[in-house]
Order: C-alpha cells, then sequence, then structure tokens
C-alpha cells in the first residue's frame, strides 16, 4: 500500500505555476502519485493558499481550473480544532507551517515534503522533513 506523503504549497506551487528549476522535482513528485507509487496530501487550508499567490499572475478563472485539476491528483488533509489545538500551542513562529506540520501527523503522512525544511522543527520520529530532491533520491527506484 502506498504511504501518505503531504505536499508543502511551494511544491504546488512550483508544479502549477511551472517555476522553474524546481518544476522539474514537483513534477517528479506528482507523477509518483499519479502511478500510486505514493498519496499526495495537501491540507485543506493549502487550497486558499494556493489560489492567493496564483490569482495575480493567472487570474482567477485560470487559477480555478489548475485547482481543480490539482484536486484530481492529491488527498485532502483535515485540519480539525485539535488540529489547530497543537499547532496554536506549538510555540512555531509561523502559524501556516505548523499547521501544515500537524496537518500531516493527524493524516498519518509519513513525508512532509517542502524546498523550506528550515521552517518545520523536525520532532517527530513518525514524520520526516525532505526537499524534493531528498525524497526522489530516497524513494525513486
Amino acid at each position: 500500500m502506498a504511504y501518505r506523503v503531504l505536499v508543502d504549497v511551494n511544491i504546488c506551487l512550483d508544479l502549477l505555476l511551472d517555476r522553474k528549476p524546481h518544476v522539474t522535482y514537483s513534477g517528479q513528485i506528482f507523477e509518483a502519485g499519479e502511478k500510486g507509487l505514493v498519496k499526495l496530501v495537501i491540507s485543506g487550508l493549502s487550497f486558499d493558499t494556493l489560489f492567493y499567490i496564483m490569482r495575480p499572475a493567472l487570474g482567477a478563472r485560470k487559477s480555478i481550473e489548475k485547482l481543480q485539476l490539482l484536486l484530481r491528483y492529491v488527498h485532502t488533509g483535515t485540519i480539525d480544532h485539535d488540529t489547530v489545538k497543537q499547532a496554536l500551542c506549538s510555540g512555531w513562529n509561523d502559524l501556516e507551517d505548523a499547521l501544515h506540520y500537524y496537518c500531516a501527523l493527524h493524516n498519518n503522512c509519513r513525508f512532509l515534503i517542502t524546498r523550506n525544511k528550515k521552517d518545520f522543527k523536525a520532532d517527530s520520529k513518525s514524520l520526516r522533513i525532505l526537499s524534493p530532491e531528498e525524497f526522489l533520491e530516497e524513494h525513486q527506484r
């Protein structure tokens, strides 16, 4: 069975906005999800953030279309009362990062993939924080 991987907003943006050179790695991660090798998860919160960032460059309509396409390839990780409570009590400086971290834990993800590893405290043995390159090096056969 494929394991669950939370994909940070920056990885999604690399793919959706074709941000070079990062799109190469994000594309490979999403291909692995499409092939069923991993189950890609993004938090429900991410859709709002992605839309907010994409809209100035693409317009509202094109941004929605891209997010609808993205939704076909990812599972939406829930953020519930306990997730928010843990994030608020975590002492992290960035609430969004804390929400993503605890979303990954609450949704049984084994990895959180981000280009901003320094933003995440790796204090859990059950969740590893990896860059896209690190993840692909470890998991490409």
